[in-house]
């Protein structure tokens, strides 16, 4: 810019000079024009983030996943199934419809969800909800290891531990939620129980058996995490299979989450059995099958069906925005709109920045004041 050659005393001299000789019309355009100069090339050179609280599963957990809008808290416990107990959290009120998710492999309940159902535009919607978090056996936060004798349950007998989960909690029916490996799981269920599933949200669902270069990936992660521990190889493969590589080039900040945080709370043992499993997953055999006598014996979801898939992450918000049409299109939450989804949004902003708004008014005021004109 040319006015970085001039000097910021003589520049505040003419502004002065300027002032003094009234507010005459003329000069008013003028003296406006030279100030804003002067604010455009303030350089914030001493700008300073203070009580700044890096990301982390382990900050997170303290919270509770979802916002105790419904009067009802959190719980969480162990539920005995036909193939082991599995840790299930719960959040809302339970007499409303139920939500069921399952994770994907190297996650939990707490690693996957937490992000998503935490998201201030899913706090109305799921008002009208109660979410059931079932874990894979042996991958909840802080899970004991497995004891080596004990045999790690197939996909489709993990799928058979959610009719126990039913069972426990009463439920009738749910809505099923997967991602990767949790939602084959959900399918498989769906699949064999169909009048106990209304519907069903997947992301990234893989309905056929593993190819070879997956099954080489997982089996030699697999192998490494048998040693109780999480090479450089399992890190990189588990990072590639949940953020693909765009997301590991451009999103630094969410990696690092990720390898800070989520692999350290995971148990390596209990982890390689649940990888095991999955790459041993049959097919589900399910395809569009149009002639009417075939389709009755081809297996086919009954109940709608939304799938998210991509090379990249999804978007939050999209997810959060697909995932409230998706409900309202079975006839849930009619009333919802995205204007009280908006007004929600701009309201829980408003009291963020409320507490801080005013000493950052005045920082920014002294910042410029003391800031030179370069």
């Amino acid at each position: 810019m040319a006015s970085q050659n001039i000097d910021p005393a003589a520049r505040v001299t003419r502004v002065k000079e300027a002032e003094a000789d009234g507010p005459s019309k003329k000069d008013s355009h003028s003296v406006s024009k030279r100030t804003m100069e002067q604010l455009n090339d303030v350089e914030l050179n001493d700008v300073q983030v203070s009580d700044v609280q890096a990301r982390s599963i382990e900050k997170m957990s303290e919270q509770p996943l979802l916002a105790n809008t419904s009067g009802s808290l959190p719980g969480e416990e162990d539920v005995e199934t036909s193939f082991g107990a599995v840790h299930v959290a719960t959040h809302g009120n339970r007499s409303k419809p139920a939500i069921l998710t399952f994770h994907d492999i190297g996650l939990n309940h707490v690693s996957q969800f937490q992000g998503f159902f935490s998201y201030i535009d899913m706090e109305p919607l799921l008002k009208h909800f109660c979410v059931y978090h079932v874990n894979a056996p042996g991958q909840e936060l802080g899970g004991n290891t497995r004891p080596a004798t004990s045999v790690y349950p197939t996909m489709d007998e993990i799928s058979e531990t959610l009719l126990d989960v039913m069972n426990h909690f009463g439920l009738k029916r749910f809505i099923g939620f997967g991602v990767g490996a949790g939602a084959n799981i959900i399918a498989r269920f769906a699949l064999n129980f169909p009048e106990k599933v209304d519907a069903l949200f997947f992301i990234n669902c893989i309905s056929t058996q593993a190819g070879w270069m997956e099954w080489g990936y997982q089996k030699v992660s697999s192998f490494h995490l048998r040693g109780n521990r999480v090479t450089k190889f399992t890190e990189d493969y588990l990072l590639w299979h949940h953020f693909g590589k765009k997301t590991l080039e451009v999103n630094h900040d969410l990696v690092h989450v990720y390898k800070e945080s989520m692999l350290k709370n995971i148990n390596p043992v209990n982890l390689a059995s649940f990888i095991e499993t999955y790459i041993k997953r049959t097919d589900l055999g399910i395809k569009r099958e149009m002639d009417p006598e075939k389709k009755k014996i081809t297996p086919q979801f009954k109940c709608p069906v939304m799938v998210i898939s991509g090379a990249s992450s999804p978007h939050i918000n999209e997810t959060c925005e697909s995932f409230r049409l998706f409900l309202q299109g079975l006839g849930y939450v009619p009333s919802l709109s995205l204007t009280s989804l908006t007004k929600n949004r701009s309201r829980a902003s408003s009291v963020t920045s409320a507490g801080s708004a005013a000493s950052s008014s005045q920082d920014t005021i002294e910042s410029l004041k003391e800031q030179p004109v370069c």
